[in-house]
Order: C-alpha cells, then sequence, then structure tokens
C-alpha cells in the first residue's frame, strides 16, 4: 500500500511557481518605461536644401518639395530603432537627370523614410535628439543618398 501523506506538495509547488511567474510577467509588462513619444512636426518647420535636387520646406500644410507641379506630401516625425525619421506619407522616388535629381509620386508602395543624421568624425549616425534634427538623407533609386541640410528659407522659393 503506497503510502500517502495528503498534502500534495507537489501540486501546490506547480500552482505557487505559475503565480510567481504570472507576476513577474505583469511587472515586466506594466511596469517598463514607457516609450517616447514621437517627436512634433513643428520641429523641423523651415527650409532643407541639397546640392543636386529641389529644395524640400516643411510646414503644417505638409512637405513641399520645390519642383514645378509637385503636390504637397503629408509627413510625420517617427521614432526608429536607428534615430528619427522625417516619414513622407506618399512613395516618393528620386531619379538622376541631367540637372540632378528630379522627385516622382510613385504609382504604389508606401510612404518614404528620411533619415535625420549627424556626422561626427566622418561617421554618419541616426539623431535620437529632438533638437538635432538638421540633416536628412534620402535613398535615390540610383542607390547614392540625397543629403539635405536646413537653409536660409529665401532657398525654398
Amino acid at each position: 500500500m503506497p503510502y500517502d501523506t495528503g498534502t500534495r506538495l507537489e501540486e501546490h509547488l506547480k500552482f505557487i511557481g505559475l503565480i510567481g511567474m504570472a507576476v513577474f510577467i505583469g511587472a515586466a509588462l506594466f511596469l517598463r518605461p514607457k516609450p517616447k513619444p514621437d517627436p512634433l512636426n513643428h520641429l523641423v518647420y523651415g527650409c532643407f536644401a541639397s546640392k543636386n535636387a529641389p529644395p524640400i520646406r516643411l510646414e503644417a500644410s505638409g512637405m513641399i518639395i520645390e519642383q514645378q507641379n509637385f503636390p504637397i506630401i503629408g509627413f510625420h516625425l517617427e521614432r526608429h530603432k536607428t534615430g528619427i525619421a522625417l516619414t513622407a506619407e506618399r512613395p516618393i522616388s528620386a531619379d538622376v537627370s541631367a540637372s540632378g535629381y528630379r522627385y516622382s509620386i510613385d504609382k504604389r508602395g508606401s510612404g518614404k523614410f528620411l533619415n535625420f543624421y549627424q556626422v561626427v568624425n566622418q561617421e554618419t549616425y541616426g539623431v535620437f535628439d529632438e533638437t538635432d534634427l538638421h540633416s536628412f538623407q534620402m535613398l535615390a533609386n540610383d542607390g547614392q543618398y540625397i543629403a539635405y541640410s536646413k537653409a536660409d528659407p529665401a532657398e525654398c522659393v
């Protein structure tokens, strides 16, 4: 005849272990630091110029690419693992032409990420600080980056 103490200790320990894991997971989910919200658009309002592409003006009404008959595009700022990005809300692309890059709206696709960057010791890094949103870059269709920097408003006609 088997020996039975009637305590069911093993079942109680399993139950206590499950409760402990649930408490740990709940604490990890609810007590972790809250992520920083996305930066506000007004932080980047102004004119941005490039050496080989039309200037871009960022305003409350949207992203205005200073190219004839180009529509105004909505934009917003997003935090990514690699830094803050300016997100064009339409699929734009840049093709090389004789006079530099020309923009167009793609028929398919999603918006375009234009990553803010800074150069430190000749190395390019993403920007995480909202006060350093002075330069962004866009990957053109030929694989080259088009660099934009904050410019005098007169450069954006």
